[in-house]
């Protein structure tokens, strides 16, 4: 709840600082300074209302980008209405040949699609614009990685391959280590078990979080267990007891693989 207040704070200050720049005639900066004053009263509804009604106005396109941008936001951040958000950041793409606010437009449609709609072929999209983009951007190694993770939530496994291979022949991309831990779920989902059991050996080794650790070695488990490697299954499974949060399950495993090692020697 916090955080969320924090987000919508946030929010309210980057809306001050977009319009600072603009050239308003007085009618349009009394408008303007409106749905201000409505977003801070946490009228949400009315302050859309309001930059809909400076639209049909037909403004500058510095004024349009801005408050197309702005709508997104509210739609987003205030209203959760995240299909109607990405309309808004899709019109800025005709008023503006502007790198930044074709960056930050498809970046929060990127992000909107990927974490909230869980809609991955949309989200591709946006991202490989972002990893195609020329001049090469700052967050390029963040875009591709999040390219590379849709791929693999959409089971467009061949792509995903490619995607984490290009990253991991490069030590010093950001996402060199976690590429690892992704591969192992791109192969424990196609059901290659002793591949993602590699993969994250590999993993470990480079890995230094206890939590991404724990939640690593509960996955290898799982797929020694799916193999048929009850020891081994069973010793990784005891390695994290009282380290993995979910203890009944664990606790779970570990009987089931017991009484199946019992039931065999008999």
């Amino acid at each position: 709840m916090i955080q969320t207040q924090k987000i919508k704070i946030l929010a309210l200050i980057l809306i001050s600082a977009f319009f600072l720049s603009c050239d308003f005639t007085p009618r349009l900066h009394k408008k303007i300074l409106g749905a201000q004053e409505y977003i801070r009263l946490q009228q949400y509804r009315k302050a859309i209302s309001q930059y809909e009604l400076i639209l049909k106005d037909n403004p500058p396109n510095d004024i349009k980008v801005k408050i197309y941008y702005q709508l997104g936001e509210l739609y987003s951040i205030n209203l959760g209405e995240n299909r109607k958000a990405i309309n808004y950041y899709r019109e800025i793409k005709n008023f503006t040949d502007s790198p930044i606010w074709l960056v930050k437009s498809e970046e929060r449609i990127g992000e909107i699609s990927f974490t909230y709609l869980k809609d991955y072929k949309l989200s591709e999209k946006s991202y490989k614009l972002l990893v195609d983009f020329t001049p090469r951007l700052e967050r390029f190694d963040f875009y591709q990685f999040r390219l590379a993770q849709n791929f693999l939530r959409a089971n467009e496994y061949e792509q995903a391959y490619g995607e984490f291979l290009k990253i991991q022949v490069s030590t010093n991309h950001k996402f060199y280590v976690e590429s690892f831990y992704q591969m192992g779920l791109l192969n424990f989902q196609k059901k290659n078990w002793k591949e993602a059991v590699e993969d994250w050996k590999e993993y470990l080794k480079r890995e230094t979080r206890k939590e991404n650790l724990v939640q690593t070695k509960f996955l290898m488990a799982n797929a020694y267990e799916t193999m048929e490697e009850l020891k081994k299954a069973y010793n990784l499974y005891y390695s994290i007891l009282g380290e993995y949060p979910n203890t009944e399950v664990l606790q779970n495993r570990l009987n089931s693989i017991f009484h199946r090692r019992v039931s065999r020697k008999r």
